[in-house]
């Protein structure tokens, strides 16, 4: 059997790979599944983004497509532009 050590690393490198899903956000509508990366697919500007460690005012901010956030994200609410959502494990 694997120790603990390699159990937590094999599910942490599938979450990066995306394991759990993802979903492309278009709507300005709150999200709220709980997830671990936002790829920006087009210009996007958030009316709130919030989760561990994320600070500060985002919106008004454009963030450029190509870019991707990560991190342990609650919940966002896109302004303008879209997104793929890729899902944190439950």
């Amino acid at each position: 059997p694997k120790n603990k050590m390699a159990v937590q690393t094999d599910i942490a490198t599938q979450d990066s790979m995306g394991f759990q899903g993802f979903t492309l956000v278009t709507s300005t509508a709150a999200q709220s599944s709980g997830y671990i990366a936002l790829q920006i697919v087009s210009a996007a500007v958030f009316t709130s983004i919030s989760g561990t460690g994320i600070t500060g005012t985002w919106s008004g901010t454009t963030i450029p497509a190509g870019f991707t956030i990560v991190g342990r994200i609650s919940s966002f609410q896109l302004a303008s532009g879209s997104v793929i959502a890729y899902f944190a494990r439950p």
